[in-house]
């Protein structure tokens, strides 16, 4: 059996479940948040000790959502693709991925892993420099989606650059209403960015999808 292991509200998660629906695999879940034993055998197979780590029928465990969307095209070739292969929607897919993954990676980790360092005399300088460069990739992704003449960024419909930023606005509209009973969610917050409203229009577009809807 193919295994997730994954936590449910984290976006690099989602996003390779939607890659994996996409491709129309069958997996079982295993949420380390919820269940500490899958935790502790999700950091023994994969070095990288982050979610989500995939472990296909053969026992290859792979790491890295990014990593494993590309592995998933190689290895089912006779699926619908991920990633688009003309030059100019592939250029399009890696441009919005790359400005997702530069704002979801700086909040999570100033929000959350190096979030204790605040009381530093550095951290303000630090903070604003990220910050600027958070708010610059939104607003990037904000003019990407809001220029689009169809929903999706490929020719081809929904895609690999759809589930990155569309998990992406999710996971960062959903914080306000976490922020009471999920500390993290406070501190990212607290950091200072804003998620410019042409993104939250363009993800409306997407929330009715199955998949999107089997992710609750």
């Amino acid at each position: 059996m193919r295994i997730l292991f994954h936590i449910a509200n984290s976006p690099f998660a989602r996003r390779t479940r939607l890659a994996l629906a996409a491709k129309g695999l069958i997996v079982e879940l295993r949420d380390v948040r919820a269940h500490p034993e899958f935790f502790e055998e999700s950091r023994r197979l994969s070095p990288l000790k982050t979610v989500p780590v995939l472990v296909e029928e053969d026992g290859r465990v792979l790491g890295d959502s990014t990593a494993i969307s590309h592995y998933l095209d190689r290895a089912y070739p006779s699926t619908p693709p991920l990633w688009p292969s003309e030059p100019d929607e592939a250029f399009a897919a890696f441009e919005v991925a790359s400005l997702v993954d530069l704002a979801v990676n700086t909040v999570v980790d100033l929000g959350g892993r190096y979030h204790a360092l605040r009381t530093s005399e550095d951290w303000e300088t630090v903070r604003a420099e990220a910050m600027e460069r958070v708010q610059r990739a939104l607003d990037a992704l904000a003019q990407r989606a809001a220029a689009l003449s169809r929903p999706t960024f490929s020719r081809q419909g929904w895609s690999a650059p759809d589930m990155w930023l569309f998990t992406a606005e999710h996971w960062l509209a959903s914080l306000p209403a976490r922020a009471a009973t999920f500390p993290v969610a406070a501190q990212v917050l607290s950091l200072g960015w804003r998620l410019p409203p042409e993104l939250s229009r363009w993800a409306d577009q997407h929330r009715d999808r199955p998949d999107v809807r089997a992710l609750a």
